[in-house]
């Protein structure tokens, strides 16, 4: 099989990479799938976009092209460890999805995602939820996601100060179709309440809610994974909105946007009753409020209230942050499962 791993490795691209694959692979372990300074050898070989070999040890993030995946499976040497972050058994019950997107989540589901669960050794998972799921037939581990860089400071909050424009943020995609309507309706009363506020969202043209034309909204269109993480080290925010409502794809979902935000410089408002909510200080590194739209209008308000207060908050949600992104954890891991010297 020598020969098909080097053709592969030819062809991997790391800028097709997935989000599955830089947060819970490569950023922690980027070291090793590059070449350095006296060794052209990568440690571990990229075999495809979101593919990795060493020795009799491969890793998959979530899915790869078929070629890639057939090597893998037809060699019955290599113990493989699968990456996994969505609950794909949920699209056929989430009737919230969009029908395209449940579509293409049932195909992976029945395609690539079937094999490679079967054939996995270690799967590994972000939440709780998906941990139980595989546990029964599975060596299962469950590891948090990591950011490349670090988070920016509270230098744009200044503005506030002086009486500036405050930017609010919800970038979940049209995946998060139930929150996403819940978030519209939360927003479209927070700027009906100050016009000092502007909100941007993730969509192609338009959102499909009652923010639809609104003069101080924002759409920022969907774009491939490096594309969409090279802009987001450019934007900045002061306030950043995550509900989770009750639906079955919600429940496998990571902490991942915890530590986004404070990629983004913004201060977290949350579900109380999410399954990560306890990593959040309410008032102290976020807010956590139940799932009511009205709730959630009156903690936006009270927050823009004080900028001095958010702007603190947003130091403390920062430095929390940064211990949940720490790669070394995640590092230790991977150094074990692929027999490597962390």
């Amino acid at each position: 099989m020598r020969t098909v791993w080097q053709n592969l490795g030819r062809i991997a691209r790391a800028s097709r990479a997935i989000p599955t694959t830089d947060l819970y692979f490569a950023n922690a372990c980027r070291d090793w799938v590059r070449p350095t300074p006296g060794r052209r050898t990568p440690v571990v070989r990229r075999i495809g976009a979101n593919s990795f070999l060493h020795g009799d040890q491969a890793v998959v993030c979530r899915r790869d092209t078929p070629r890639v995946i057939d090597a893998l499976l037809g060699d019955p040497a290599l113990k493989l460890t699968y990456v996994i972050d969505d609950d794909l058994d949920a699209a056929d019950r989430d009737t919230t999805l969009p029908g395209d997107y449940r579509a293409r989540l049932k195909r992976l589901r029945d395609g690539q995602y079937r094999a490679l669960v079967d054939r996995a050794r270690t799967i590994v998972v972000p939440s709780q939820h998906l941990a139980d799921k595989f546990a029964a037939s599975h060596e299962t581990v469950q590891i948090g996601p990591v950011w490349a860089g670090d988070a920016p400071t509270d230098a744009h909050f200044r503005a506030l100060e002086s009486g500036g424009v405050i930017d609010i943020a919800y970038l979940g995609s049209v995946t998060h179709g139930a929150d996403r309507a819940f978030v519209s309706n939360v927003l479209q009363a927070v700027l009906a309440k100050r016009d000092d506020v502007r909100v941007t969202m993730i969509a192609r043209k338009k959102l499909g809610t009652s923010l639809d034309g609104h003069p101080r909204l924002r759409l920022r269109r969907p774009l491939p994974w490096s594309l969409h993480r090279a802009r987001h080290a450019r934007l900045r925010f002061h306030l950043a909105l995550y509900p989770m409502l009750d639906t079955p794809f919600n429940q496998g979902r990571s902490i991942n946007k915890v530590i986004e935000h404070a990629m983004l410089g913004a201060v977290g408002l949350y579900s109380a009753d999410w399954a990560f909510a306890d990593h959040i200080g309410h008032g102290e590194t976020g807010l956590l409020v139940e799932n009511d739209e009205a709730a959630w209008v009156t903690a936006i308000l009270s927050a823009l209230e004080d900028p001095a207060a958010l702007r603190a908050m947003q130091a403390r949600a920062r430095a929390s942050a940064a211990i949940l992104n720490d790669p070394a954890p995640q590092r230790r891991f991977w150094a074990q499962q692929l027999g490597l010297d962390p």
